[in-house]
């Protein structure tokens, strides 16, 4: 009998609204449809084809009565609210589901892939792509060479459905027909007074299978090639969807379509490879957070840097397309073979801006990768492997490759001159002597505007001691950075290119390894505020029987702007200018930054407004005063006379 079936749990676990696979994907659902859909199409690629994968996304409205057995699942709807009653989340979703069903027509999002296998196994049981598919919850068998590995990406549609209901039709390379549906719900009683799993399935009740004779297979929901098709029951479309889908295909598999593995058309949009750079053009221009376009120059345009690796760690091909440019972004994509790009790597302590394309080819490398990525497949997290040390140290030398051939295209006897944007902000006037009070430390006055200077950059391979400018963020990670080298502060002296380390406004971060880390730091730091936010205005209190006046912290502070000008070598004199968000009292602090982390630096003294300022335990300097947007400037004088990299912030308490 083919109907809706929701198998009871035998009094066992309970399940609830959140489920975890579609919750990973709720929070960027577009970006997650269209990568996991086109991974998965691509995986399924006809074996030795040289033809392209082809995906197709389009939106139809269908009368409410094409809904299979729509009496049963509003049925299940209703009971699904009864249990849940005393939810007012689970309660809110059922009523708009039942919104939806009740409606005239439903809007399903069909997705269809051509030149793929479609669903193997549909008629064997727990034996291939179909029961992983429908049936297997955190498993996927899938190769090296495949995009996906933990099974969960097949939540992501369910993430786009306001009845959390996918349908699935298919039809196999030996001519095997199958359709099914899956609707991931709640614990509910059926009819027999039971209470049920959270998933329910469509198709022949008897052991959950799906319908095999096309026969009783609705005409809308019949695939008549090979492949398969997926429709999105009660799809929560927004406006601007194919926006969204399309960037995410094009920030995410340019690759694949530059290399004729993929072709995805949205709506009435193709991409394809000779459509991809007027799409790119199109959808990204003006949009900071899509660097797909750059990534594309540098794969293709001719005087790209090409850099190939025949067998890097013993575990197979690796190459990288490196392309110099004004407004690059300094950022290389992570790319598998599978033509998907996995994360964007910054932190490349370079003296040129640039986009770059790495690509893993050997197998080797690509099973190892796949093996340390999340179930969102957006980052390389070497803890996932079984031998954390080991991928640790690939990792560690994947981007020291990186960077080796990166610094390579700098290196050479070549003088060039460079206008760098906003340098004047860092460095004093030119015939203005480095240990007198520079005009960017002057308390009183407006910001002049930055002078355009010509510097003169000799290239050479070693690399100097440099002040790290930190501009915003808490103690000891940071997000923006700026460098220079000391001794370069002295008028007239050339500048040398590899002494400066991104001081455009799009500053990178400290290392690698806080990058895999992500924000977590600056999470943490800003849930810290939160627990804080009490009156934070300026204010002056009592404190204890001798009523001496303290100053009141805020804990709001941040560090919006921040200028370091070492006055003094030998004596390990700096002099700090800082901007901050909102007026008040803080403590700042000084670390010493090395290549594997940072460190506390012990301050001898510290001078505002010509006074001492109180250190605590050598490190801790305040209260200081901030005025909002405007100057706030420290002398500090380090306790051991140290030329190096530095970093300021505001102390969170």
């Amino acid at each position: 009998m083919i109907n809706w079936n929701f198998p009871p749990n035998n009094y066992g676990q309970v399940t609830g609204l959140n489920d975890a696979g579609i919750e990973t994907f709720k929070g960027n659902p577009w970006d997650s449809l269209a990568r996991e859909i086109n991974q998965n199409s691509c995986d399924a690629r006809v074996s030795g084809s040289i033809e392209p994968v082809r995906v197709e996304f389009e939106i139809k409205e269908l009368p409410a009565s094409v809904f299979p057995r729509k009496d049963m699942f509003i049925n299940v709807l209703n009971q699904s609210m009864d249990y849940w009653n005393e939810n007012a989340k689970t309660v809110s979703f059922f009523e708009q589901a039942l919104n939806v069903m009740q409606s005239e027509t439903i809007k399903f999002l069909k997705i269809s892939d051509y030149n793929t296998t479609g669903l193997t196994g549909a008629d064997q049981g727990h034996q291939g792509g179909w029961h992983n598919l429908i049936k297997s919850v955190g498993s996927s068998n899938k190769d090296s060479k495949s995009g996906g590995s933990f099974g969960i990406g097949k939540h992501a549609p369910f993430a786009c459905s306001d009845l959390r209901t996918v349908f699935y039709s298919t039809k196999d390379q030996d001519g095997i027909e199958a359709f099914q549906g899956v609707a991931k719900l709640v614990t509910h009683y059926n009819e027999q007074g039971e209470p049920t799993q959270g998933t329910g399935y469509y198709g022949q009740k008897e052991k959950n299978e799906p319908i095999l004779n096309k026969e009783q297979i609705n005409e809308f929901f019949r695939r008549k090639e090979v492949g398969t098709d997926i429709f999105i029951a009660g799809f929560n479309a927004e406006k601007d969807w194919e926006t969204k889908v399309i960037r995410s295909v094009l920030e995410s598999f340019f690759v694949a379509i530059l290399d004729q593995k993929l072709i995805v058309k949205v709506g009435e949009t193709e991409i394809n490879a000779e459509t991809i750079p007027s799409i790119l053009g199109q959808y990204t221009k003006g949009e900071p957070d899509c660097l797909s376009f750059s990534y594309y120059e540098a794969y293709t345009m001719s005087n790209t840097s090409k850099f190939v690796n025949d067998n890097f760690e013993g575990l197979g091909e690796i190459r990288m397309y490196i392309l110099r440019g004004k407004d690059a972004p300094k950022r290389v994509a992570m790319v598998r073979s599978t033509g998907m790009k996995i994360y964007d790597k910054g932190s490349f302590r370079t003296p040129f801006k640039f986009s770059g394309v790495l690509i893993a080819d050997g197998d080797k490398i690509n099973e190892f990768l796949r093996k340390i990525e999340p179930p969102t497949h957006t980052a390389w997290e070497a803890e996932r492997y079984d031998d954390p040390s080991y991928a640790k140290g690939i990792i560690k030398r994947l981007y020291g490759w990186m960077n080796e051939q990166i610094r390579s295209i700098s290196l050479g006897d070549a003088v060039e001159e460079l206008d760098v944007e906003g340098l004047s902000d860092y460095l004093p006037d030119k015939g203005e002597d480095i240990n007198s009070a520079p005009a960017l430390a002057k308390e009183e006055g407006e910001k002049s505007e930055p002078k355009e200077i010509e510097l003169q950059v000799n290239y050479r391979q070693s690399k100097p001691n440099t002040v790290k400018i930190i501009s915003e963020g808490d103690l000891p990670g940071y997000n923006k950075e700026q460098e220079v080298e000391e001794s370069d502060l002295d008028p007239g002296m050339d500048l040398d290119i590899n002494d400066i380390d991104s001081i455009d406004n799009n500053i990178e971060q400290n290392n690698e390894e806080k990058e895999e880390k992500g924000n977590s730091e600056e999470h943490n730091s800003s849930e810290d505020n939160k627990s804080g936010e009490e009156d934070n205005n300026t204010k002056l209190e009592h404190s204890g029987e001798g009523k001496q006046l303290q100053p009141k912290i805020n804990k709001n502070l941040r560090i919006t702007q921040s200028r370091i000008f070492c006055t003094d070598p030998a004596k390990g004199t700096y002099k700090m200018t800082l901007k901050s968000n909102e007026e008040g009292y803080g403590y700042v602090g000084v670390n010493i930054i090395g290549e594997v982390g940072g460190e506390k630096a012990e301050v001898r003294s510290a001078e505002q407004f010509e006074e001492n300022v109180y250190i605590e335990n050598n490190v801790k300097i305040g209260p200081v005063r901030f005025d909002k947007n405007e100057r706030t400037v420290i002398t500090i004088t380090l306790k051991e006379p140290l030329r190096c990299a530095l970093e300021v912030a505001i102390y969170a308490n």
